[in-house]
């Protein structure tokens, strides 16, 4: 089932992921999220945002977020990710994974982030 995707200014491309990322699903999301940066570049995007909308993340999330975000860098599309319940904020806290790509509670001060 593909995530959905919308197009929220010229050049960002922002994907729901409305599910708990975890080990069941996580090779099917970190797949969806790899074809939309591809996409992204294709279309000359230059930024994708990843908008999380479950509040819980497991390691198989952030497991999920650093792959792709290493393709981001390889790709030279931005990566953002909206994280507006804080318990999902404090998982990448927690992690270190919030030092390591822009991480925003809401998708407005994301995409004006961008601008």
């Amino acid at each position: 089932m593909p995530l959905p995707v919308f197009r929220a200014l010229d050049h960002v491309l922002v994907v729901e992921v409305d599910e708990i990322i975890d080990i069941a699903n996580a090779e099917h999301i970190r797949t969806a999220l790899v074809c939309q940066l591809l996409r992204a570049r294709g279309q000359e995007a230059s930024a994708v945002v990843v908008d999380l909308r479950d509040p819980f993340l497991t390691s198989a999330g952030v497991d999920v977020l650093e792959g792709i975000r290493d393709l981001a860098d390889s790709v030279t599309v931005r990566l953002l990710v909206v994280a507006p319940h804080p318990l999902t904020r404090r998982v990448l806290r927690l992690t270190a994974a919030d030092r390591q790509r822009e991480v925003h509670p809401r998708l407005t001060e994301a995409l004006r982030a961008i601008r």
